[in-house]
């Protein structure tokens, strides 16, 4: 056997022919054998094509000046790169679905790819290529002699020009370009010159080795690029024709084979008559082999060139919920669990071939989104956005604003997000939060404070002339049931006083308000007072998760936007964690819920705008000046937040809004985002069980300390951080958990004590890392 064999098998041996595909002729014709003296010319011409480059290895002068001899140019030839990335997954696209996991939502790509088995691929198809690009491909190598030999030939007659790679060697191509991240390395890999001819030729005879003949044919089949953004024979199938690659006709498979040559001088498009023509070559070609009948050719030839141009949505444009499919984009590509960097997580989306459920509800969007609309237009210069978190789970289950999507500011269009985005002070929402503090540390709602207007607290920073009431008057001594339901400031102001600044932060944050800023220059201070009225910024989303957090008995669950990724094969993608965790007690909860539930009563901030036949519990909000207004409330079933405002700032005062029909010339709270927010509630309810709220028992405050909170699912530091907030000690165990699937390094694997444990002051909490965690790690104020 010839030392050219395992470059070129069949070069110095007999010819163990093997016809192309069956088609559904059912028959085998292989092309006809060549007459012994032009086999012979192609050996010689061949010894100057192919070998010639190897050859010239030998050249190379050594030390000596004598040539390389033959033992170093095999030396040369071994020395060639031979990493291929083959067991690489090829680039595929995402495909984003709503909660049912069937709606699509959108898709998203770099390359439109739908990867198919070769058994899966009809014969017609893959004969039809074999046909015209390497009608003996079973019968070479990875290099193929006579048919380069023939396109040099051809070439040097002066006739068109063909060309002569082999299949392996157009697979070794399209897959070095498929892995080219930049211009540079598409250069590179597409040059003429003699290094990139023989490293092409290396990793193809690797590539046969590796894979074998059915394993590259499929691998080309599948990365072959057909123009228009279609890679592979199934997406081809889908593009120009709307058909699945399975239902495919020999015109149409005969067409595709015939753009490869060139998908743009051949495209049916823009080429009708040059891709006919090609068209025509091929099911000769494909008759000529076996793959088709006479009949069948003779009709494929007489149809017309009929093309059906579809055109796969990519991206959040052309989803019928942008806003959501963004917030779905900015979660992956802001999240560090998907890809340390973002240029990792980018990858991950575009090329990943993921499959993204999320939380969305599309019959809740298309009740949030008329709510929405029905009290904004697009083009009013006032804002609004609305979302909805299933209590217990997280989920956000829908998101609306009454802006359009795309960059038209003018015309009423945004891109932003402004559901999800924390730009938004929340006003009196947030009271909820400071009572809930004061609950924990045995602050009774029925204990009655004076609540004079321009109240001055001791030692909290407050503006000149103190804090003020909304409608600038006292309201007397009243207890929290009536301060809530009247939204008295001063009684809040006095309660951020007793429960302290910095308490109540720390309930925000277990409540689910991430976007309190905890360190650096804008963080919250010991004395801002004004935080109990919502002086910095959240979003609805938070809103709404801090109000589930309550409807759910104080167990917090992050905001699920995604619930599950996995890649089209099934392979589960490490996500964040969804863990929830019980952050206050039931008693205190319940308690915030049933003074919630008097604010819909006669006297209260949101009289009338309750749910007809069915508790619920919320509180309105209002900015100084009325800059924004919001309100948020929940049922068992769902906790909504809405957020009415102007984008540009808070500085421009809500005043003289056109909306439902009406001019408001002062808007509050219960003036747009209340009625909003009580149609969405009322129709996302509709049909659902009256469920009644757990009644709050008073005597359960009687002396609850704060339990130990759950950090589980939490980053190192993190858990840390608030812990040392919540006044406890905190100790990081060396020994790190046992390994399991998908997780993790740096997160709190276990805790001691448990959550919900009751603890005093100082307590020592225990945190186990998981598997591959740094356990050294400096706790602040406690030394090393």
């Amino acid at each position: 056997m010839s030392a050219l064999d395992d470059w070129f098998p069949g070069a110095s041996t007999p010819d163990h022919r093997r016809s192309v595909t069956h088609g559904r002729s059912g028959r085998s014709r292989p092309l006809k054998r060549p007459p012994r003296r032009f086999r012979a010319l192609v050996g010689l011409i061949v010894g100057a094509v192919l070998v010639a480059p190897i050859v010239a290895l030998m050249a190379v002068p050594a030390v000596s000046g004598v040539g390389i001899g033959a033992r170093e140019v095999v030396s040369r030839w071994e020395s060639l790169p031979t990493d291929l990335p083959l067991n690489a997954p090829l680039p595929q696209r995402s495909t984003i679905y709503a909660a049912d996991g069937t709606t699509v939502i959108a898709n998203y790509y770099a390359e439109n790819r739908i990867p198919v088995a070769l058994d899966q691929m009809p014969p017609m198809m893959v004969g039809a290529v074999l046909s015209i690009e390497d009608d003996r491909y079973y019968e070479h190598g990875a290099l193929d002699v006579r048919g380069t030999t023939r396109a040099v030939v051809n070439n040097l007659a002066g006739r068109s020009r063909q060309g002569g790679s082999s299949i392996t060697q157009q697979y070794v191509k399209n897959l070095l370009l498929t892995e080219a991240r930049s211009d540079a390395q598409r250069r590179e890999v597409t040059a003429t010159t003699l290094d990139r001819k023989l490293r092409e030729a290396r990793l193809a005879v690797e590539a046969e080795r590796t894979l074998g003949k059915d394993g590259v044919l499929a691998a080309y089949l599948n990365t072959v690029y057909f123009g228009r953004g279609a890679y592979g024979v199934a997406t081809a199938a889908e593009r120009f024709f709307g058909v699945k690659l399975a239902d495919i006709t020999p015109a149409q498979a005969a067409t595709l084979a015939g753009m490869l040559k060139s998908p743009t001088n051949y495209d049916p498009i823009t080429n009708p008559r040059l891709s006919k023509v090609r068209r025509n070559v091929v099911l000769g070609r494909m008759f000529d082999a076996g793959v088709i009948t006479a009949a069948q050719a003779k009709k494929a030839k007489a149809a017309p060139l009929t093309v059906t141009l579809t055109q796969p949505a990519n991206g959040c444009t052309k989803s019928k919920w942008q806003f959501y499919c963004q917030m779905v984009l900015d979660t992956i590509a802001d999240d560090p669990t998907f890809g340390a960097t973002k240029e990792a997580r980018a990858d991950l989306l575009f090329r990943g071939g993921l499959r993204i459920v999320t939380a969305m509800d599309p019959k809740a969007m298309a009740i949030t989104q008329h709510a929405v609309d029905a009290a904004l237009t697009p083009t009013n210069r006032v804002a609004t956005s609305m979302a909805v978190v299933q209590p217990g789970t997280g989920k956000v289950v829908a998101i609306a604003t009454n802006r359009n999507w795309g960059t038209r500011e003018k015309k009423g269009e945004t891109e932003i997000v402004l559901p999800a985005v924390p730009r938004f002070q929340p006003g009196s929402t947030f009271k909820p939060i400071t009572l809930a503090t004061a609950l924990e540390q045995g602050f009774s709602p029925y204990t009655k404070l004076d609540t004079p207007d321009g109240y001055q607290p001791a030692v909290l920073n407050a503006p000149d002339g103190g804090f003020h009431n909304d409608d600038d008057q006292g309201h007397g001594v009243i207890d929290a049931f009536d301060a809530t339901a009247q939204s008295v400031n001063t009684f809040y102001v006095q309660l951020i006083e007793r429960a302290g600044v910095l308490r109540v932060a720390d309930m925000a944050g277990r409540l689910g308000m991430t976007s309190l800023p905890r360190s650096g220059s804008k963080a919250v201070g010991s004395k801002d007072a004004a935080l109990t009225l919502g002086a910095f910024e959240t979003s609805p989303v938070q809103m709404a998760n801090v109000y589930a957090t309550l409807a759910a008995h104080g167990r917090a669950c992050p905001a699920v936007v995604i619930s599950s990724i996995t890649r089209n094969d099934g392979t589960p993608v490490t996500s964040p964690t969804t863990q929830c965790r019980q952050v206050v007690s039931s008693a205190v909860a319940d308690m915030v819920t049933e003074v919630l539930q008097r604010t819909f009563t006669p006297s209260g901030t949101a009289a009338g705008l309750g749910l007809e036949g069915r508790p619920a519990a919320g509180k309105t909000g209002t900015t100084n000046n009325s800059g924004a207004t919001w309100f948020a409330g929940y049922v068992p079933q769902y906790a909504t937040a809405v957020w009415v405002g102007d984008p540009r700032g808070p500085t421009y005062a809500l005043r003289d809004v056109e909306a439902y029909g009406e001019t408001f010339g002062v808007v509050y709270g219960r003036s747009i985002a209340g009625p909003e927010w009580r149609e969405a509630m009322t129709a996302l309810t509709r049909g659902l069980s009256v469920v009644p709220f757990t009644r709050a028992d008073p005597s359960a405050l009687i002396g609850v300390s704060p339990s130990v909170p759950d950090v589980r699912g939490l980053m190192r530091d993190a858990a840390i951080a608030s812990l040392v907030r919540g006044g406890y000690r905190v100790v990081v165990s060396p020994k790190t958990a046992d390994p399991q699937p998908l997780s993790v390094p740096g997160i709190v694997a276990a805790q001691s004590p448990a959550a919900g444990t009751p603890s005093g002051l100082d307590s020592t909490v225990t945190l186990t890392l998981t598997d591959g965690s740094d356990t050294a790690v400096r706790i602040p104020g406690q030394g090393a």
